[in-house]
């Protein structure tokens, strides 16, 4: 019998701002295109509890979602209902979860499609439910019967930890990806590629602040930020020393810096050239250019292309507001171009599955040029000054 599926889930105020997050929630949407979804907006006069209360169901299964950034597979609501179904003793079921999926697969996925081959291999794994081991959760299902006999919290992703653990189970098979914390960032991998003894940095698309903020802790240097979703800038207001809300290519700034980071950035920007033209304005004389750009040379991306496949995504190289895409060579012409020398390039590589690695060696073999090294790299990390 189709049980009728109920999805509850809260949206913030970054949702009118950004199409990352309105792609996410689109997809999540296509993947329950029959459920009732209710959603929890900034605007609500209601509590979710309160919402809940008013939309619960009499019957069927209630997907609860922290927040709808996330990739989740086509198996992961029959598999958790299933469990459901067949272990009436079981209350609440979760899905797996990258950080997590590791102990049976290693998620090496980069792109749509390699998410759906990877969710579809997990699939075939017989790994047993797990009780509920206190991991952070985002996501989960249970019946309406189930949920009308609960006292039910006011934060509803607490039940998980209310419930002894052999009532909340994690289905190893199924699967999720969660963006959640797009904005939350602190990124430790840059941090060893900032210059030694700065006495300032300034981070366009500072998001929450919290690159910025972890340079302050680790350098001690002066930290300011330029953003342009007002929400999410409100966040980075308490942890910088000085903060622009807006447009990076309309401000007006008259302090300079040492170092001005633009992580992930640059391939948003439909004018590249303005913004770096910006960028040596606001350099101290012999400030440094931090960036990160991914790179569509990728094997990922590659790969994808070969079998036809070019979806945008919510996050990652192919991301859907990514206007400008770069290799090594097309990223140091611009930087050339514009009056910039390339003083360190860190090429972030990811070794090539052997499968397709099989498939590029038959490229090569008959006559075709093949760069190995650009092919395993997803990412670049470059340092560069003015002229």
């Amino acid at each position: 019998m189709n049980e009728s599926l109920t999805i509850f889930t809260s949206i913030t105020a970054s949702y009118t701002y950004s199409s990352e997050l309105r792609l996410s929630l689109e997809m999540l949407q296509q993947t329950f295109p029959h459920a009732n979804w209710i959603m929890h907006t900034p605007d609500s006069t209601l509590s979710l509890k309160e919402l809940v209360s008013l939309n619960l169901p009499p019957a069927g299964y209630i997907l609860f979602i922290k927040e709808p950034a996330m990739l989740a597979s086509k198996e992961m609501y029959p598999l958790l209902k299933k469990h459901l179904e067949q272990n009436p003793e079981t209350q609440i079921a979760l899905p797996n979860d990258p950080a997590n999926a590791r102990i049976i697969l290693t998620p090496n996925y980069h792109t749509l499609r390699g998410f759906e081959q990877f969710s579809q291999q997990l699939t075939q794994y017989d790994n047993a439910p797990i009780g509920y081991d206190g991991r952070e959760c985002w996501l989960f299902l249970i019946s309406a019967q189930s949920l009308s006999n609960l006292n039910l919290p006011d934060d509803f992703f607490e039940l998980p930890h209310q419930l002894p653990a052999e009532q909340t189970m994690i289905i190893p098979q199924a699967y999720t990806h969660p963006f959640y914390n797009y904005y939350r960032e602190t990124r430790p991998d840059i941090l060893p590629f900032v210059p030694e003894k700065i006495q300032s940095l300034l981070d366009i698309g500072c998001s929450r602040g919290g690159f910025a903020a972890t340079v302050k802790k680790t350098i001690g240097c002066r930290v300011a930020g330029i953003e342009i979703n007002r929400h999410e800038a409100e966040v980075a207001q308490a942890t910088l020393d000085a903060l622009w809300v807006g447009d990076v290519l309309s401000l007006d700034i008259h302090d300079r810096f040492d170092c001005i980071s633009c992580l992930d950035v640059l391939e948003h920007m439909p004018e590249p050239e303005k913004l770096l033209s910006k960028i040596k304005q606001w350099l101290t004389p012999d400030g440094n250019i931090l960036l990160n750009v991914p790179n569509v040379g990728f094997w990922a991306v590659v790969d994808d292309l070969l079998a036809g496949r070019w979806d945008y995504v919510p996050a990652g190289i192919l991301c859907n507001t990514h206007l400008r895409f770069y290799t090594e060579h097309s990223l140091r012409q611009l930087l050339d171009s514009c009056g910039l020398t390339v003083t360190l390039i860190e090429k972030h590589c990811i070794p090539i599955p052997e499968q397709i690695l099989t498939g590029f060696n038959s490229y090569q073999k008959s006559g075709l040029d093949v760069d190995y090294e650009n092919l395993a790299t997803n990412a670049f990390t470059v340092l560069a000054k003015c002229k």
